[in-house]
């Protein structure tokens, strides 16, 4: 079970290094598309007007991702089922207490 667990967080710390380098590519290539937006549209009108087609253009952009984010269908979430306590007998407690002192005394060692 800890073999599974350590896995998975292996997977996870791969999962999360890789989306954060495509993130940060993400981001250096968006500069340079904008300078290169940039360039072109100083050269056929005023800096102003470049300012604001760009603007326009991110600004469009993130309403239209953030519109696309929140008509993506919702899974709705079912509550996890309780689950039944084991019977607590004396044959159950002294096993788990017989546990639990082997552990100790072999700690201990």
């Amino acid at each position: 079970m800890l073999a599974k667990a350590r896995a998975q967080a292996g997977h996870s710390a791969r999962t999360v290094g890789i989306g954060l380098f495509a993130s940060l590519a993400l981001l250096v290539g968006l500069a340079f598309w904008t300078g290169a937006a940039w360039f072109l549209l100083l050269t056929v009108t005023t800096p102003l007007n470049a300012c604001l087609v760009l603007g326009a253009v991110y600004t469009g952009a993130a309403l239209v991702a953030f519109s696309v984010m929140s008509m993506r269908s919702k899974k709705p979430v079912a509550p996890p089922q309780p689950t039944k306590a084991p019977e607590a007998n004396m044959e159950t407690m002294m096993a788990a207490f017989m546990t639990g002192l082997n552990a100790g005394s072999r700690r201990r060692s």
